[in-house]
């Protein structure tokens, strides 16, 4: 992913539009109040409380790490897809790679491998869930060696990790929503301050070339580096612009979960990621959680950088990202 130069501005406005939006259905999180109230209304969905293990998410971040470098076209990456696209089929109603191919802004041929698990594909309520599981082809942003790529742990194995334990948890809930998990591919593989389309690729593929014909969701939720030892995740620009009401319910209940070191009241500026290819090709209002470096306004110091091993990985914060992002799911029976 790319930082945008948008950061003074466009946060201020966003961060004004944020505090002025209204609640919505979905916004707010159910409670376990029973009866109806002195109107007649109808009482408040009951809240559903869900468990994360944190030890799982790890192990399925060490999992992909130890293939190697997920490099397109390499080994490793293969034999990574192969296992998202196995767990993925264990844990759904349904799995399979998307395969094909895209061209990149300088005429390459990109071959482009996009696991996806489904639940309940009946449902037209549906929410997108994603993460990247590439890995940067070179760690351009360190001295040492910097034509070589990374483990790539937190930048890129993270999110699938925490999403796969989502997945599991998943599997015995029951929850009756349309849930669609895609491991977008070729993420990491752009031009360092080119134009932000040579980034995302997967996600550009996925976004032309829908697995179901008219997909729609009516939310979505992108996890990028959500690993890292006391991380902390700040309000990203265009997640606000298209979905204010999530990014709200997502990181209240981050800090009623008892993370709130982890979320932040804050603006963090704008990134070129996944989310904002989906949202401008499908129009699917897909929000980012990703870390947010307060003493630089980018990215932990590992970013890019062959420090991007399992030693960066901590658990807990695999958990207090997986285990909000579930209850937020979890909760989703009165409707969106």
């Amino acid at each position: 992913m790319m930082r945008s130069a948008l950061y003074t501005l466009l946060g201020a406005l966003a961060l004004i539009l944020f505090a002025c939006q209204p609640n919505g259905p979905g916004n707010t999180i159910g409670t376990s109040t029973t009866g109806e109230t002195n109107t007649g209304t109808k009482p408040p969905p009951k809240r559903v409380d869900v468990s994360f293990n944190e030890d799982s998410a790890y192990y399925f971040v060490e999992k992909q790490v130890s293939f190697g470098p997920r490099v397109p076209g390499t080994a490793a990456h293969g034999r990574c897809v192969n296992f998202l696209n196995e767990k993925l089929a264990e844990y759904c109603d349904t799995a399979f790679v998307q395969q094909g191919t895209f061209r990149t802004m300088s005429g390459n041929i990109v071959p482009i491998n996009n696991p996806i698990g489904i639940f309940n594909a009946e449902s037209k309520k549906r929410i997108l869930l994603g993460a990247h599981f590439d890995t940067r082809p070179y760690a351009d942003e360190d001295p040492e060696r910097p034509t070589e790529p990374s483990d790539g742990a937190n930048d890129g194995a993270s999110g699938v990790g925490a999403l796969l334990e989502i997945a599991r948890q998943l599997k015995d809930l029951d929850l009756g929503l349309g849930i669609d998990i895609i491991f977008f591919d070729a993420e990491d593989m752009g031009s360092r301050g080119g134009h932000p389309a040579t980034w995302c690729l997967g996600s550009q593929y996925w976004s032309g070339n829908l697995h179901v014909a008219d997909y729609f969701a009516q939310e979505g939720i992108l996890l990028d580096m959500v690993g890292a030892k006391d991380a902390i995740f700040a309000y990203e620009v265009n997640s606000i612009r298209v979905n204010p009401g999530l990014v709200r319910e997502v990181w209240t209940t981050g800090q009623q979960l008892g993370y709130g070191k982890h979320f932040l009241n804050i603006n963090g500026g704008a990134v070129i990621d996944d989310h904002q290819f989906v949202q401008t090709q499908t129009g699917i209002p897909m929000i980012d959680i990703i870390e947010h470096d307060l003493s630089t306004g980018s990215f932990g110091d590992y970013w890019h950088t062959h420090k991007d091993n399992m030693d960066v990985i901590d658990a807990a914060t695999l958990k207090a990202v997986g285990h909000t992002v579930l209850q937020v799911i979890a909760n989703r029976n009165s409707g969106i």
